[in-house]
């Protein structure tokens, strides 16, 4: 009976043996002290689809000090694949493991290369300076500014802009630079494509155009974890459009990953979406190979963007901001574009800008006479909606400049820099309509019937407008002059709406700078507005009129804080014009002294 049950007994325990997979051993390491010239071994990276391969790869020096309290080890690789291409960008983050009479070890991550190089050399980040990295507290999501919600994978609950700080500085040497990051971007045209190239291109940055976004199975397609030298994608938008930083994976420990070997920003703690990654080919290029990819499954967050390395957690995930673009033009169905974009203070801007420039150019391509108009929606956490008009006119159709220049996507960047509090934005909402003919006129003149005029009276103010292409006209705005003015100077101007700045005091919350922003004046519009010798203040948030002059002293900016501003009190009108406005002029008159 003994000998009955142990068999079967013996055969589940050989199954369970054999079947079982075995525990993965902790990734031995080689510090830097240790490496010497001449030593081999191997690198990972994918050439190909999704699995990684090895190249064969050995030590020709250490520079000392390459970067602040960081070495890094010189490799050349006689790989075939490498000798037609040279160091590719995409490698950024290969484990190079060197073998000794102990085994293989991991030497670090290659991470640096010379651009126009004819040999396969590069520079070995060590795996000592990453592995730090680990070890840094992170502040938290919270105390991130426009970091975003990063969210834990298990809880059932899971938006020429603003500019990127300066690039890390390179090293010693010129000529050695850390490898590019290729961009894989898809969705995008040739104009928005060459904006990303000149805002990235200093930060070692390559915008390509390969695929991803907004396919349907993308979530459920290639690997679901990583592992050293896989690809790994940091998604920057996706949807109908998609940015995606590809490099390769160095290191893994659990729910902790480390990769690219240098910085991606350089911003340190930050929280993005990263996901794997395919690699389609190896681009070979006389200046700087790169591979093409495309973004797969999103699997984790990146919590760091540091000197030696990017750090990943894939308990954690990071939600982003939803953008939708709605195109309308004459004789056509609208079009509508939707993607998201990361939350961060310096990306969100210039990405959402170029996000919704991409889909309005895509949709009304046409370089011609352009009357457009612009609405945007912001969903503010916490704070009801921030709804905004832009009125333009473009010779040249929807270049890039009206959406920089719109009140709009402007109060992203103010709302996302405010000193009160961190903004987040649930949701953006853009409609742009175009209109293709020039309903535009400048203001090029203005006039009164006498340059001294009679206080109690209500003065025409003669403004003469230029349409394109037409007729120039006039229009009489009656203008109040109250008798409290007489025997003053004053100016007049007329301007066109988008011109003026609004009377209004200085915010001291967010949602006073979102009060604020609603007071925009719109270029559908001739403002008027004049100016008199006389003083109100802005004290903590409001306008104080009418003071005596010696309170009006007292409150003037001096040695301490917070006291009032001084400015010229205005009386303004502002008067709707059938089209856009463009232009300001002005002129001075003299009130004549009350008749006693």
């Amino acid at each position: 009976m003994q000998r009955i049950l142990a068999a079967p007994l013996v055969a589940t325990l050989a199954f369970w043996f054999v079947a079982a997979p075995a525990l993965a051993a902790p990734t031995r390491t080689i510090p830097v002290a240790d490496v010497r010239v001449g030593m081999t071994g191997y690198g990972l990276t994918v050439f190909e689809g999704t699995k990684p391969d090895r190249f064969a790869v050995r030590v020709i020096g250490v520079l000392h000090n390459f970067l602040p309290k960081q070495d890094i080890i010189l490799i050349r690789s006689d790989d075939p694949r490498l000798l037609h291409s040279g160091i590719v960008q995409g490698m950024s983050g290969s484990p190079i493991y060197l073998t000794g009479s102990d085994g293989d070890r991991l030497a670090g991550a290659l991470a640096y290369g010379w651009h126009f190089s004819k040999d396969p050399i590069a520079g070995v980040t060590p795996i000592e300076n990453m592995l730090a990295e680990l070890s840094r507290p992170l502040r938290g999501r919270d105390k991130t500014p426009a970091a975003g919600a990063a969210l834990d994978r298990k809880a059932p609950d899971r938006l020429a802009f603003a500019p990127l700080p300066p690039p890390l500085l390179e090293g010693a040497s010129s000529s050695l630079v850390r490898a590019s990051v290729p961009l894989s971007v898809a969705g995008f045209g040739a104009a928005s494509l060459e904006e990303l190239t000149r805002a990235l291109t200093p930060f070692h940055m390559t915008p390509l155009a390969a695929g991803g976004g907004a396919r349907a199975d993308a979530a459920t397609l290639g690997p679901d974890r990583f592992e050293p030298g896989g690809a790994i994608a940091v998604q920057l938008v996706r949807g109908d459009m998609s940015i995606s930083g590809v490099g390769t994976v160095t290191w893994v420990d659990g729910d902790r990953v480390l990769a690219f070997g240098h910085p991606m920003f350089n911003v340190g703690e930050i929280y993005l979406p990263v996901a794997t990654a395919e690699v389609h080919t190896f681009m070979s290029s006389l200046s700087s190979s790169f591979k093409l990819s495309s973004p797969r499954r999103e699997i984790g967050t990146l919590v760091q963007d540091r000197q030696s390395c990017v750090a990943a957690d894939t308990s954690q995930r990071s939600d982003m901001i939803p953008i939708r673009v709605k195109v309308g033009v004459p004789g056509r169905a609208d079009r509508e574009f939707n993607a998201e974009v990361v939350r961060h203070r310096f990306l969100t801007p210039m990405l959402a800008g170029t996000v919704i420039a991409n889909a309005a150019q895509e949709a009304a391509s046409d370089v011609s006479d352009a009357t457009i108009t612009l609405r945007t929606s912001l969903d503010v956490r916490g704070q009801k909606a921030l709804d905004l008009i832009d009125h333009s006119y473009s010779p040249e159709g929807l270049s890039p400049k009206i959406f920089a220049s719109s009140t709009g996507i402007k109060a992203i960047g103010e709302l996302l820099f405010n000193p009160f509090a961190p903004v987040n934005f649930d949701r953006i909402d853009i409609r742009v309509d175009v209109d293709y003919r020039p309903d535009v006129a400048e203001i090029i003149g203005v006039s009164m019937h006498s340059d001294e005029i009679t206080p109690g009276t209500r003065p025409a103010l003669v403004v003469t407008l230029r349409p394109y292409n037409g007729a120039e006209y006039t229009r009489s705005i009656p203008v109040e002059i109250p008798s409290s003015l007489a025997g003053q100077l004053l100016k007049i101007e007329a301007a066109a709406g988008n011109l003026v700045k609004p009377d209004m005091a200085a915010p001291e919350s967010v949602r006073g700078l979102i009060d604020n922003l609603r007071k925009a004046l719109p270029a559908r519009s001739i403002v008027v507005t004049v100016e008199t010798p006389d003083e109100d203040m802005t004290l903590r948030g409001s306008v104080v009129s009418d003071l005596p002059g010696s309170v009006a002293d007292t409150l003037r900016p001096g040695a301490s804080t917070r006291r009032g501003e001084a400015f010229k009190r205005s009386a303004r009108m502002v008067v709707p014009t059938a089209g856009v406005t463009v232009g300001r002029q002005s002129l001075q008159v003299r009130v004549k002294e009350a008749i006693r």
